[in-house]
């Protein structure tokens, strides 16, 4: 008995030593945005003692004393050897390795191994555009992906941008890309109403080998969004709150203030500048006593009509899964007023996503998307007497007051000018505003039929209904736009509907060397649109903005109602048949064929096949560079095949063209039917044949790495305006005429300049795309006139097209033009108008971003640029023109006076002309974006009970812009600048908290 006590006494003696030898160390783990990264192993270098972080990023292990280093390991981030010393709590941040980065791109119909991708599809990070204060998705991508241009166009809230994927590839046709979510096609301006928070993955698919699969809708590219879905594990609760202020920015003209209009009134001699001078022999006897009145009044009616907005975001996400199931749910509410008095957008949406694996075999899901928006505009942009933005720089005079004593009545009521609208009154006695209701949904089951044999069938419906406001109160001067001038109320109801029917089966199997992927399918796409609007007028002032104010209409009163609508329906039927083979990890091919029938179309072309094939190789595989250090990716890819564009988004191909249209009219007091649409049964789509060649590339354990492309499309069978007899009744007719190019260059470059043991890290991301456009062929004719530019072959679309100007004699204060070859005179002539004033559309476009961090600390800078291009400045036609009675910019007290004077503005007595002066450079660097974030540490973290992560940050949006373009903004979208609603100044600070 006392041998076993001392033998235990001993044992315990052993264990307890070996107790005292251990250490308890912990920590978290997190990756560069601070995001816990559940999962990571955790172990002793050179031991089997280890342990994996919890949904929290978080570890606890018992490690021997003499233990030196511990390694930090997860699947798509680099691993960490972390030396311990004497530290018992670590936080580490894991950096994603580059070289796995984004293995999985999702293309629409399925995923695709990054390393087997032969064409060229650019990917956006989603965390790129979280929080980012516009509205709309669209707008958010901007310079985040070389080869696409995308342009705000207005400022206004809500607004649809321009976005193009390597340039314009129709003349008449539609230029938008195709937009997939979450495999359901959707309108490209439609996203007013989603949540791009919700958004996982964007990807930007460019070549025929990454779009031959959407055949005839593939012609303008495709981007592919797909949304957030749960995981397996604990169930995490996101609370985001963002609220900011926004204002107007710099407008690029200085106007005339009351001390200069009167000073330049006193040189033109007109006005009351002249009329109350001492210098004016007819000057009336309070002369002084008038001017000094005027004087003493100096309002600016630019900031009479704007305001400081104020933006306000919540969000409350909730994630996670068990058993198979995964769910994520989310609801949003925004909130934006524009900095223009009377505009601003409202939305609420909510998303709900969840799948469920049944069993090994069978897996189904539900992605769902609703939102309800309200939004209120300004009456009017563009060069309009509705435009407030017209109105407050032009119409109105710095020395009139916003509002005047009636000397009849002695009240005060609205001053009124010339276009006899007071843009501050507006705002009061007139509304415009759309409410939308939009939902996305897509339903699917997957099934395994037998080994490596799966097939799916998936549905998607996307529904988009608009109602449209307009009212004009009986007693504010807008009234005049009605009948009688008693106001009017005006309602539309427009309604989308679309749903897209996907059945496939895919074969993928791995035998040796050889992976085989295989999908075989066909598609079923419907669209029906339905509108209705009316307009009622003789509003009764006590039920404003409501049809309830509306008067019945009689023939004795004039206040018959104005109603209309339409309603149409296209289909389109679908075979197709995607092929994937990869050989020893080096060597792929992609092939795609697609047969599309659309009801669009006449007999004659009512079906096409697209196609395309593509090929890389890696040679980072090869065994010759696997022992090359520095160089960690190296893969080159081509590819080429065909692809379509229907006119998707409905702006000129009219449904069912294989049969005459008749709409209704009125011959006398009856109804009657005119012909609408001709028959043409030949009309087809047009036609892309791409060709790309890329090399993607990573060195110096990837601290560079990036991409490369050169591309060469070529778009035929356009939709060209073929003029016909006028005894047809009709002026012209599409055809399939013409031909375009579009050929460029794109870099996406990363580079990881500093990536210190400290933990600072400092990242460049930079892309760009150079895009070279021209036009090869117009079929019946060589050149035609477009708006302000001309269609010519042999130059870009968009090119510029008018009288070169010359300057000014100073002798006589004369302007002076150019003849078409290229001769100084006098005379102003249509016929000398040329077109060497270059192309509205940007030929270079990119982004570039700096992103600095430390332990939780992150700072990122992003600028974006558009380079190349001129635009048509039409305000300046209005401002610099002393033969209207119109305020004028401050530049025009530059006038030319007497002899000598050296100017660019003509003297008195001479007409102002549209010429080349108005065509001026609008390149532009833009300080997109500065965002200022920092992430609480786990030491903090571990101290709140109920809080999983704490983000506070600070940002700014479009904070200054290098530009010689003198209008508003040198993003409007089109060719012209005609007082567009400018791009706002905005500030927000948010907190992202994670339960």
């Amino acid at each position: 008995m006392r041998k076993t006590l001392l033998l235990l006494t001993f044992v315990l003696g052993l264990f307890s030593m070996a107790l005292a030898q251990e250490r308890t160390v912990s920590g978290v783990v997190k990756d560069a945005s601070g995001e816990p990264l559940p999962g990571a192993t955790v172990h002793v270098k050179g031991s089997t003692i280890g342990s994996v972080t919890n949904l929290d990023g978080e570890f606890k292990l018992n490690v021997p004393n003499d233990a030196s280093t511990l390694v930090f390991s997860l699947v798509g981030f680099l691993s960490i050897e972390q030396e311990l010393g004497t530290q018992s709590l670590f936080e580490l941040v894991m950096e994603e390795d580059v070289k796995q980065l984004n293995e999985v791109v999702v293309t629409g119909y399925g995923e695709l191994d990054k390393k087997k991708i032969t064409g060229s599809i650019a990917t956006v990070d989603a965390k790129l555009i979280e929080q980012v204060p516009v509205a709309t998705f669209d707008q958010m991508i901007q310079g985040q992906s070389p080869g696409l241009y995308v342009n705000a166009g207005s400022g206004q809230p809500g607004a649809a941008a321009t976005v193009r994927i390597r340039g314009n590839g129709s003349i008449n046709g539609g230029n938008d890309p195709l937009y997939i979510v979450d495999g359901v096609p959707i309108e490209s301006d439609a996203f007013t109403t989603l949540n791009a928070n919700d958004f996982a993955s964007i990807s930007v698919l460019k070549d025929a080998s990454a779009t031959a699969q959407y055949g005839s809708r593939g012609g303008n590219g495709v981007i592919v969004i797909t949304t957030k879905k749960g995981a397996i594990g604990k169930t995490r609760v996101n609370y985001r709150y963002q609220t900011g202020w926004s204002k107007i920015g710099d407008m690029g003209v200085e106007m005339m203030n009351t001390q200069e209009r009167l000073a330049y009134e006193e040189i033109i001699k007109r006005g009351p500048g002249w009329t109350y001078s001492s210098n004016n022999p007819d000057a009336p006897d309070d002369a002084a006593e008038k001017l000094a009145a005027l004087r003493n009044t100096n309002t600016d009616w630019v900031d009479a009509v704007t305001r400081i907005g104020r933006t306000e975001t919540h969000e409350v996400n909730i994630s996670g899964g068990a058993k198979g199931t995964r769910f994520y749910v989310s609801g949003n509410y925004f909130a934006q007023e524009g900095v223009a008095e009377g505009s601003d957008l409202e939305r609420i949406t909510g998303r709900f996503n969840i799948d469920h694996e049944y069993s090994d075999k069978l897996r189904f899901g539900l992605s769902a998307n609703v939102g309800r928006s309200t939004s209120q505009y300004i009456p009017s942009e563009g060069l309009s007497t509705a435009n407030p933005f017209v109105l407050a720089t032009i119409d109105y005079m710095p020395y009139d007051s916003i509002q005047v004593t009636n000397p009849t009545t002695g009240e005060k009521e609205y001053k009124l000018r010339g276009f006899g609208r007071n843009p501050v009154e507006m705002v009061d006695t007139y509304i415009e505003k759309m409410n939308e209701l939009k939902a996305i949904v897509s339903t699917y089951v997957e099934a395994e039929l037998f080994p490596n044999v799966t097939a799916k069938s998936k549905i998607g419906f996307d529904f988009r209904n608009r109602e449209y406001e307009e009212w004009a109160d009986p007693e504010g001067t807008l009234s005049a736009w009605g009948k009688e001038g008693q106001g009017f109320y005006s309602a539309t109801s427009a309604s989308k509907f679309q749903y897209n029917w996907v059945n496939s089966v895919q074969w993928a199997k791995t035998i040796g060397d050889h992976d085989f992927d295989v999908m075989a399918g066909t598609e079923i796409l419907e669209k029906s649109y339905n509108n209705f609007d009316y307009t009622g007028y003789g509003i009764n002032p006590k039920l404003p903005q409501t049809p309830a104010g509306i008067t019945p209409g009689t023939p004795d009163n004039n206040l018959i109602p104005d109603v209309g609508g339409e309603k149409w329906r296209t289909a389109l039927m679908s075979y197709f048949v995607f092929a994937n083979y990869t050989f020893d990890k080096r060597f792929s091919f992609q092939g795609t064929v697609r047969r599309d029938g659309s009801s669009k179309f006449g007999d004659n072309n009512q079906w096409a096949i697209f196609w395309s094939t593509g090929l890389s190789y890696n040679l980072t595989e090869e065994a010759f560079l696997q022992s090359a250090e520095n160089i960690n990716l190296l893969k080159v890819r081509a590819s080429y095949g065909t692809v379509g564009n229907q006119d998707d988004t409905d702006l000129s191909i009219e449904p069912f063209q294989k049969k005459s249209a008749f709409g209704s009219t009125v011959y006398g007091s009856g109804q009657g039917l005119v012909p609408t649409v001709i028959e043409y049964p030949d009309l087809s789509w047009e036609q892309s044949s791409k060709f790309n060649a890329g090399i993607d590339f990573g060195f110096f354990q990837n601290k560079v790495r990036g991409s490369l492309d050169v591309y060469n499309d070529i778009t035929s069978a356009l939709f060209v305006e073929q003029q016909l007899s006028r005894t047809s009744g009709f002026d012209d007719l599409d055809i399939n005429a013409g031909k375009m190019r579009n050929r460029g260059i794109e870099l996406q470059l990363t580079t990881t300049n500093i990536s210190s043991a400290t933990g600072f890290k400092w990242e460049t991301t930079l892309n760009f795309g150079h895009n070279d456009n021209e036009i090869l062929d117009l079929g019946q004719v060589d050149e035609f006139l477009l708006g302000t530019g001309i269609v010519r072959e042999g130059l870009p679309l968009g090119s510029h097209y008018t009288v070169g100007w010359a300057g000014v004699n100073p002798a006589n204060g004369q302007p002076l033009y150019y003849d078409k070859d290229g001769n100084v005179t006098t005379v102003y002539s249509s016929a000398n108008e040329v077109a060497d004033w270059g192309t509205s559309n940007p030929p270079n476009v990119g982004g570039i971003t700096n992103t600095f961090s430390y332990k939780g600390l992150s700072l990122s800078v992003f600028f974006n640029f558009q380079q190349g291009h001129r635009l048509f400045n039409n305000q300046s036609y209005f401002i610099e023109n002393h033969n209207v009675g119109y305020n004028q910019s401050a530049e025009m007290l530059d006038l030319w006076q007497k002899e000598g004077d050296i100017t660019s503005v003509q003297g008195l007595g001479y007409a102002r002309e549209f010429t080349s002066r108005d065509i001026e450079d609008a390149s532009f660097l833009r300080l997109r974006n500065v965002n200022l974030s920092y992430t609480l540490p786990s030491t903090a973290m571990s101290k709140l009970k109920y809080f999983s992560s704490i983000r506070v940050y600070a940002q700014a949006q479009n904070l200054y812009t290098w530009t010689k373009f003198t209008g508003f903004d040198p993003e409007i979208g089109n060719n012209i600048a005609q007082f567009q609603y400018p791009t706002p100044r905005t500030a927000t600070v948010g907190v992202d908290i994670s339960f």
